[in-house]
């Protein structure tokens, strides 16, 4: 038996990062990341684990049909889960315009619908009163083959019934709510706050389900962890030797259901004590490896890194000033004692805000090229540039000044805004760049708006990158409350690819109020047409927060490089820590194995601790020599 808790989140307006001296001029509603659905599991009823980290599951898109630059963003409250007639989910909740009752919804209840609890799809509202509404719940009547509806207005109950989600029958006013009483014989009770143990937990309901249901929740939304060891037994002919180097590697099985095979340390002493001419069964010992990499990775603040491999060389890019910077080393670990080489340098002038952002070394056709933008003020000037090497790129002179980024028709790429955060990759042969793109709308001589950070996609010419041979196309926009809180922004797009899937990591939410920043996640299919936004699944939820790894707030703009040693694909990020005093430290690099789930999608949250439990370092390889 299991159950599922929906819940929202209490607490304050705004975001408190725990000391006032952090974010003065920022404010992030609460309300953002608070007034989603959360989930959370029991086996008893009584005793609950959060999904997620805590933070919301399902959450209402963003509203842009209002002709508001960058959208209204919408909340909801008060979700409440039902089992729909054919086995599947549904969900009641009321929306928000955030903090405020949403003028667009009144007296509706909002509706979504779900196969599994994972994914949802807004289903529309549900008219069922002239006037603000609130604690929504639905039934489904098995004997009736009815849905049997309740709500507040005011200080009165109501309740009514549905067969179809698009007209209220039989509506009238109840004494009291008869919750707990369900037709089809199915759970459906409320929970109060003291009860469930989740800290500032505002419980909707608990509906039970399936033991595959949830264990399909905890595969996709549950902490990932290291669960055992084994090593697979080595069979070989009497009078042969095996390669001491070929030796098995450890497979590490995980909570989810994944596997991970890693390398071991064997005992060679051990080993060279078997005589492979006698028949029987040996053991060596042996030690798992990991490699662990520091936070901070670098003792030195670093926004937006980037690590590429050229030539048997490791080159570290980062966020400047006014120009493009490289950590470059032999090995990767050096990358974290290598002093800050300067490549390129904006020409001086009496513009102090110049700046280059985000600069990302990829190697097209063999020839290194630097993707950056270039500033000529603050902010609101940047543009997407692209450096080529026509060297060796350690050598300052053998990069060529850079060059705006141009549509097929040789106009600027955003003329009435800012182009950032361009990143490269090829699919098939096919060479694509994708970036963050933003309009800014002129609402008077003395007044300019931002819209929202927007993600676009253009193929290029791969012997002159900074040349679209397509017009852009807009794949997302920022949808939630939580790639909107304090800041609509969607940026810092990133390709990871697993055979056919490709995964594109986008940093979302605040850029200042640095805590706020999280990570979302696109997927798309090799062979689809990836100009198209059909093309693109934009995952609903974050998939790195500020409470994915505790100490580590904000986590984003990250890259992807494969070890050297295993092939395992490497997220390489920047997220900041906080002292004792919760003082925000600013944005440092971080590097972190990508696990990938049994779920197929890449687990971003892989600490070295949950990645191997300590009492699965030491390992054993049986060795049996037949005769």
């Amino acid at each position: 038996m299991a159950f599922v808790l929906a819940y929202t989140k209490k607490g304050t307006i705004y975001y408190d990062s725990g000391n006032p001296e952090n974010y003065p001029e920022q404010k992030g509603l609460n309300c953002d990341l608070h007034d989603a659905m959360h989930l959370a599991l029991s086996r008893d009823g009584k005793n609950w684990i959060p999904l997620r980290n805590d933070t919301g599951i399902l959450f209402p898109k963003a509203d842009f049909t209002k002709g508001v630059p960058g959208g209204i963003t919408k909340t909801l409250r008060q979700p409440w889960i039902f089992r729909k007639a054919d086995g599947s989910f549904g969900v009641c909740a009321v929306r928000c315009g955030q903090n405020a009752p949403d003028p667009d919804s009144v007296g509706a209840i909002m509706l979504f619908f779900s196969k599994d609890l994972i994914r949802y799809e807004e289903a529309g509202f549900l008219q069922v009163a002239q006037a603000q509404i609130s604690h929504p719940e639905c039934r489904y009547d098995r004997d009736a083959d009815t849905y049997e509806l309740e709500w507040s207005c005011g200080q009165s109950r109501y309740r009514g019934k549905t067969a179809d989600f698009v007209t209220v029958e039989e509506t009238e006013p109840v004494e009291a709510s008869v919750q707990g009483k369900t037709g089809g014989g199915e759970e459906a009770r409320p929970q109060n706050a003291d009860g469930c143990g989740i800290r500032d937990a505002v419980p909707g309901n608990i509906l039970e389900i399936t033991e595959e249901e949830a264990l399909r929740l905890e595969q996709f939304f549950g902490v990932i962890e290291n669960v055992g060891v084994t090593v697979p037994q080595l069979h070989v002919r009497a009078g042969e030797t095996p390669d001491f180097s070929g030796l098995p590697g450890a497979v590490c099985a995980y909570s989810d259901g994944s596997v991970h095979e890693k390398l071991v340390e064997w005992d060679r002493e051990d080993f060279e004590k078997i005589d492979f001419c006698v028949p029987g069964e040996y053991e060596i010992s042996g030690k798992v490896r990991q490699k662990r990499y520091p936070f901070p990775f670098v003792d030195a603040m670093l926004s937006d890194p980037c690590v590429c491999q050229y030539r048997g060389k490791y080159f570290l890019s980062a966020s400047g000033q006014r120009s493009v910077t490289f950590r470059i080393s032999d090995t990767l670990e050096g990358l974290s004692e290598a002093a800050p080489r300067e490549i390129y340098r904006l020409p001086e002038s009496d513009q102090v805000h110049a700046n280059m952002w985000a600069p990302e070394m990829h190697v097209i056709h063999g020839v290194p090229y630097v993707f950056t933008t270039v500033g000529e003020r603050e902010w609101c000037t940047v543009r997407s540039h692209v450096l080529r090497c026509v060297g060796d790129p350690e050598n300052p002179a053998d990069w060529e000044a850079p060059r705006l980024v141009c549509r097929p028709d040789g106009e600027e790429l955003q003329g009435k805004g800012i182009s950032l955060d361009m990143t490269y990759f090829c699919v098939d042969d096919v060479h694509y760049v994708m970036w963050s793109d933003r309009l800014f709308e002129e609402r008077s001589k003395a007044r300019t708006v931002a819209d929202s950070a927007d993600i676009c996609i253009a193929q290029i010419d791969p012997d002159a990158p900074w040349q679209l041979i397509t017009e852009p196309v807009r794949i997302l926009r920022p949808l939630y409350g939580w790639d909107r809180c304090e800041t609509p922004v969607d940026e810092g797009p990133y390709l990871l690819r697993h055979g056919d899937d490709l995964f594109v990591t986008i940093s979302g939410s605040s850029t200042g109020l640095a805590d706020l920043y999280c990570l979302g996640l696109l997927h798309a299919k090799a062979g689809s047409d990836l100009l198209q936004k059909e093309s693109w699944d934009w995952l609903p939820y974050p998939v790195l927060t500020k409470e994915s790894v505790p100490g580590q707030f904000g986590p984003g703009h990250n890259s992807f490089l494969k070890e050297p040693d295993t092939g395992d694909d490497l997220l390489i990020y920047h997220a900041v820590p906080h002292d004792a005093h919760n003082r925000a430290l600013g944005r440092h690099m971080g590097i972190r194995r990508v696990h990938w789930a049994q779920n197929g999608y890449p687990y971003l949250e892989m600490t070295p601790e949950r990645d191997l439990k300590p009492e699965f370092l030491r390992v054993c390889c049986k060795i049996r020599v037949e005769g």
